[in-house]
């Protein structure tokens, strides 16, 4: 039975469809404090996400960071290595429905 979904998955899917909404993971997320930000050259974070999943692009001042929520698994080594203490591992806002109200 090689490819066949486990049967706990494949009543999931035909009961909600083959899309249904995974839960929010943990996510990094970069503070104020963060040096490059501030312009001080520094990419620690980058250096230690096994997942490559923060990533720097060029900008008048110096290079900003950002995180790829895709590739991040939330595994916090960047947060460890911070020297400024700028990043922080959490789930990642739910955006508000519009039926909210």
């Amino acid at each position: 039975m090689t490819g066949t979904p486990p049967l706990g998955l494949r009543r999931r899917r035909l009961l909600f469809g083959t899309d249904t909404p995974a839960a929010p993971v943990a996510l990094a997320l970069l503070g104020d404090a963060c040096l490059a930000l501030r312009g001080i050259a520094c990419m620690s974070c980058r250096d230690a996400c096994p997942a490559g999943a923060i990533r720097f692009t060029l900008a008048r001042g110096g290079a900003r960071p950002h995180v790829v929520a895709a590739s991040c698994t939330g595994c916090g080594d960047c947060v460890r290595v911070c020297p400024a203490d700028a990043l922080r591992v959490s789930a990642p806002p739910v955006p508000e429905s519009p039926d909210a109200g």
